[in-house]
């Protein structure tokens, strides 16, 4: 089967607090960053021991997503401004100095992740591992197999999974079933490279 071709292009989200967040994060940048840096527009938070980044049109939901995975124990790293490096061969995203624990959404406006829910809900950095990409309408053919698209961030490829908002079931649910699928599925590759050196044995 033929695999889509996905682009991603670097959004700029034309709100205040966009606007805001590059403006005073100008002169902290080189203080408090490696000196490789990308910058993208979207949403990064550490999630089941993962570090996913959210991304997606302007006003498409990204933020009130995070937000909802806050409340289920998501920690978040930056919203709307994400750094990205790159720390011992490994894609890191950094929150902006300036940016410390804030998210906004255009419902709830500017909100301080550490006074709306615990003190350990924000972190200054994660590892990136995988992505999410919101979209209006499912523009892939349909398939058996997960139809993952990829975005690369100074070099290092991204596996990216694209969800529709608009879909009756619930987005954190969605992410929850293909986390525990992604996790099973590299469990069990480890598992088959065990078995083939002879270090594992399934029973009958």
């Amino acid at each position: 089967m033929k695999k889509s071709a996905a682009v991603f292009v670097r959004l700029q989200a034309p709100t205040p607090f966009l606007n805001y967040c590059s403006r005073s994060t100008k002169n902290n940048l080189s203080m408090s960053l490696p000196t490789a840096i990308e910058r993208h527009h979207g949403v990064m938070l550490n999630y089941r021991g993962k570090g996913l980044l959210i991304c997606g049109e302007a006003g498409i939901g990204k933020s009130s997503l995070a937000l909802e995975l806050i409340h289920h124990g998501a920690i978040l790293i930056a919203d709307d401004v994400v750094d990205f490096s790159i720390e011992t061969d490994q894609l890191v995203a950094h929150c902006p100095e300036s940016l410390t624990g804030l998210l906004h959404t255009r419902e709830l406006g500017l909100l301080d992740i550490r006074r709306i829910c615990e003190l350990n809900s924000w972190q200054a950095s994660s590892s990136v591992d995988l992505g999410i990409e919101l979209t209006q309408q499912n523009q892939l053919p349909a398939s058996l197999s997960t139809p993952y698209l990829s975005k690369e961030i100074l070099g290092k490829p991204l596996v990216m999974l694209s969800l529709v908002v608009n879909n009756p079931a619930s987005l954190k649910n969605r992410i929850d079933s293909w986390l525990t699928m992604y996790e099973s599925q590299a469990n069990s590759i480890e598992n088959l490279q065990l078995w083939q050196l002879g270090k594992l044995r399934f029973s009958a």
